[in-house]
């Protein structure tokens, strides 16, 4: 992800005016913004993604949990809920091998470790040898895990890959829970983005019947995809459309677009062609400006190093019923010393024709 002094225009698709060019910083500086939202609020997510077991296949983890002097180490296959029991473990302890067993929830310990002692762990799980970094006890007690292949989950990942190439089926798709309204001022204008996450949980592509489309707000300015966005994803003045087939996982489209500020306050209502699991909407924080929706339960400043944004949460929302939302207190200026401007200089250009078109005395006389 780019930071805001990264950002350039070819992140938005041939915008089609001034105004969509001008989305590129605000959408750069907010989307950071609300990715340190998303990464940092609890509330924002159902539950934490766990990561891949084999990415920390023997990496030691010091813990405060775990009484120090002590390590606790879990041989499981292919995921966490597969733990391997009664297999053998060998830690070499300052150089000396001791063997233990795992217990029936696959762990296996280590007990009244000194500081400093230096400790390996190896184990052989159907032919596949498996080892740890090697270990320097400190003043904290360490867990690790082992993982062995799960040549089940092999099998699986290749049908998966055979059935995502192959042709489409007749389903449905959803929203993803990070699909999210965010907002930002610049100067008198609202930037406005949808992040919206298609999610196909089949294993094979899915025609959905016809493509999804989402009606912009009507007096939607500028609107343009920001680079990233699936191929898919299209955008005709204020008319969003994705075409299917949609692939297995997420289709991820993120569209920009500007609202007329007038008078402080914006009011949105958007209709979602599809249910979102849950209402995030959120707005880059300055002076008093606020999130106002019947559909948001919870609102919470939130800043990590960047923009402080407001995130408002609510539950989740049906297909077809439109998301209310007013954004307030937005800065604006009063129009009537630009009219009375405009009035003035078609005045005197009136003033001008008038007198070039009159013929003086002189002309007259000729």
């Amino acid at each position: 992800m780019s930071s805001p002094a990264d950002s350039s225009p070819a992140m938005f698709q041939s915008p089609p005016s001034r105004r969509a060019g001008s989305l590129v910083g605000a959408f750069a500086a907010v989307f950071v913004a609300a990715a340190a939202v998303v990464s940092s609020t609890a509330s924002l997510h159902a539950q934490a993604q766990m990561p891949d077991p084999k990415q920390i296949s023997g990496v030691p983890l010091p813990v405060s949990d775990v009484p120090a002097g002590t390590l606790t180490l879990l041989v499981v296959r292919g995921s966490f809920d597969q733990p391997i029991a009664g297999q053998d473990v060998t830690f070499t302890v300052d150089g000396k091998p001791r063997v233990l067993k795992t217990d029936a929830s696959g762990r296996a310990q280590v007990t009244g470790l000194k500081a400093g002692t230096h400790l390996k762990a190896v184990t052989t799980v159907t032919g596949e040898r498996l080892e740890s970094q090697d270990v320097t006890i400190a003043d904290s007690g360490i867990r690790m895990v082992l993982v062995a292949t799960d040549p089940n989950a092999a099998k699986r990942a290749e049908e998966d890959r055979r059935l995502a190439a192959g042709p489409a089926i007749k389903g449905s798709v959803v929203f993803g829970p990070e699909t999210r309204v965010v907002g930002a001022l610049d100067e008198d204008q609202l930037e406005v983005f949808y992040l919206i996450d298609i999610v196909n949980t089949a294993r094979s592509p899915v025609d959905i019947g016809g493509p999804i489309s989402i009606n912009l707000p009507p007096d939607a300015q500028g609107a343009a995809l920001a680079d990233g966005s699936s191929k898919q994803a299209a955008v005709s003045g204020s008319h969003l459309t994705v075409t299917g087939p949609f692939p297995p996982g997420t289709t991820s489209v993120q569209v920009g677009f500007e609202l007329p500020a007038s008078g402080g306050t914006v009011h949105i209502e958007q209709v979602w062609p599809e249910p979102l699991p849950q209402v995030t909407v959120m707005m880059q924080q300055a002076g008093d400006i606020d999130i106002r929706s019947p559909q948001i339960a919870t609102k919470k400043l939130v800043s990590d190093q960047g923009p402080t944004v407001l995130a408002g949460v609510g539950p989740a929302l049906p297909a077809g019923q439109p998301l209310v939302l007013d954004i307030t207190g937005l800065p604006h200026h009063p129009r009537w010393p630009r009219y009375l401007a405009l009035g003035l200089a078609m005045a005197i250009m009136a003033i001008g024709i008038w007198a070039a078109a009159t013929p003086t005395p002189r002309r007259r006389e000729a």
